[in-house]
């Protein structure tokens, strides 16, 4: 299982949890592209797999075309 957590303040405050890497990445950054919170993933044992900010979401949106 993979957690979405956003920084709120100067916590990280867990929302939802995912069964796939994939679709928690998926759901992390459009969570980061509707809010412009920062997100994170991470997986059960606590290791964080990625962290998403908005200008990470806009450069992967706009660098690939």
């Amino acid at each position: 299982m993979y957690t979405i957590e956003h920084l709120s303040d100067e916590n990280w405050t867990p929302e939802v949890t995912r069964k796939t890497e994939f679709k928690a990445f998926v759901d992390a950054r459009t969570k980061c592209m509707a809010t412009g919170k920062i997100y994170r993933v991470v997986d059960d044992k606590q290791n964080v797999r990625y962290t998403i900010t908005l200008d990470t979401c806009k450069n992967q949106l706009f660098s690939s075309h």
